[in-house]
């Protein structure tokens, strides 16, 4: 995976995500179906962790301009979804049923960010635990009521805090939708005119 200065911590787990998914893609290559051109989790909108949410905007940086603002005209679009289809507070298992294109998802269905994408990129065609809910892709093959190998989704997210925690005071608290990365107006975005 290619780097970007002073996320090593971050990419890090990521590497260790991407490994967990691997192992777990040998294994059950009928149950996982996540192929080039699947895009069924870039139609799942969620937040990010502050050290992703700068990682991710770091990434989009580095863009070309020309696609820079292709991400930026499809943002437009997903921010109005956002206020219109996702219920007010927002509720993780609520918006878990609302479908809004990814910005980053250009339109060859392919991801412009994909070696940066965020760890629930990263793990979503895997059964996850979250909370006390064993949650799978729609389009998996893994079948209710038998045991596979599960993705405790609560420790990244622990760890993200942690990283997060090293970066700012409370940082390991804050959430970032994809349009504050795209448009830099998050809590902590001041970090990254600032080399890491």
């Amino acid at each position: 995976m290619a780097g970007i200065k002073g996320f090593s911590e971050l990419e890090s787990l990521m590497a260790e995500v991407d490994q967990r998914f691997e192992e777990i893609r040998r294994s059950y290559p009928r149950e996982v179906r996540c192929r080039k051109g699947c895009t069924d989790c870039c139609y799942a909108p969620f937040d990010l962790s502050l050290a992703e949410a700068l990682y991710l905007a770091r990434a989009f940086r580095l863009l070309p301009r020309r696609v820079r603002r292709e991400v930026e005209r499809r943002l437009e679009k997903y921010a109005k979804e956002w206020e219109t289809k996702v219920p007010k507070p927002v509720d993780p298992f609520a918006l878990s049923r609302v479908r809004l294109r990814c910005p980053f998802l250009d339109d060859q269905g392919l991801c412009v960010v994909y070696p940066f994408r965020p760890l629930t990129c990263r793990v979503y065609g895997l059964p996850l635990l979250v909370g006390e809910e064993t949650v799978v892709c729609p389009r998996s093959r893994f079948e209710p009521g038998k045991t596979y190998p599960t993705v405790l989704f609560g420790e990244i997210l622990r760890r993200l805090a942690e990283i997060s925690e090293k970066l700012i005071p409370k940082g390991g608290n804050l959430r970032v939708s994809v349009i504050g990365v795209v448009r830099g107006g998050f809590p902590g975005a001041h970090l990254l005119e600032e080399p890491f």
